[in-house]
């Protein structure tokens, strides 16, 4: 087995296959995020749980990581990953706590907060390392220290390709000026119309509450022979945006232009 390592060790790239299920269930995950964190290198497993992954001679000594919403992160070492395929990784289901909701007497107004305006010119689609892998664009969203009940989700989506696409909305704590850990364990995923406009999730079903400033992040959820530029999102000029062109990437900040996206609130 060493002289196996040593061999792999050298090889221009590894070939990781294998799925995702439930450790409790055995049920397949879905559109797991699948990455080597901060290496700007991963996938995400299909809505079969399937995944299919080429390591890099250069990264072939790190570790993988399985994360998934719900869910305890999975990190293993690729060699170790590499002995045992074909591979059937279990994550295990994460405890949560229920969000405490204060009930409020006065009245409060429905209000829309991050950035509602759009430029023709301005788009993003971040260049994908793997083909199904994810992008994802966010917008800082300042609650103010008040009470906010989210009731909906908006950004501006483009394609002359696609009919639909599969979208994650994912909710982030703000973590020294960058997206961090999620605000809320909860799957929000739904395939929208992928034609040019404004497109909304519903989030009043998630009774999703808080008092802290979070990011809004778009995830693109690639489907097969979806190419890097099957899909853009729109943008303004002016704020700062941010976003990650990987599963577990880093998350990278450009200032001078926004994502056309913004929630709708009660406070």
């Amino acid at each position: 087995m060493l002289i196996s390592i040593a061999h792999v060790a050298q090889a221009q790239s590894v070939k990781l296959q294998g799925q995702v299920v439930s450790e409790e269930t055995g049920k397949a995950l879905a559109y797991v995020n699948i990455g080597i964190r901060s290496k700007n290198m991963g996938t995400a497993s299909d809505e079969k749980g399937n995944f299919i992954l080429h390591v890099p001679e250069q990264h072939v000594q790190d570790t993988l990581s399985f994360s998934a919403i719900g869910y305890e992160v999975l990190s293993v070492p690729i060699l170790t990953l590499w002995e045992r395929q074909p591979l059937e990784l279990r994550l295990r289901e994460k405890v949560t706590t229920l969000q405490e909701v204060v009930v409020q007497s006065r009245k409060r107004k429905v209000k829309k907060l991050g950035v509602t305006g759009r430029l023709p010119v301005v788009w993003g689609s971040p260049e994908q390392k793997e083909g199904k892998d994810i992008y994802e664009f966010a917008n800082f969203i300042d609650v103010k220290g008040r009470q906010t009940e989210l009731i909906s989700a908006h950004f501006y989506v483009s394609s002359s390709v696609l009919d639909s696409a599969l979208f994650r909305i994912n909710l982030y704590r703000n973590s020294e000026g960058l997206p961090g850990e999620r605000l809320v364990e909860q799957s929000i995923l739904q395939r929208l119309p992928a034609q040019e406009g404004w497109v909304s999730i519903d989030l009043l079903p998630y009774d999703i509450y808080t008092d802290e400033d979070f990011y809004l992040g778009i995830e693109y959820l690639p489907g097969t022979g979806a190419d890097k530029l099957s899909l853009l999102l729109g943008g303004k000029l002016g704020g700062t945006s941010y976003s990650r062109k990987s599963s577990l990437g880093n998350w990278e900040r450009f200032v001078g232009a926004s994502l056309s996206g913004y929630v709708t609130v009660r406070q």
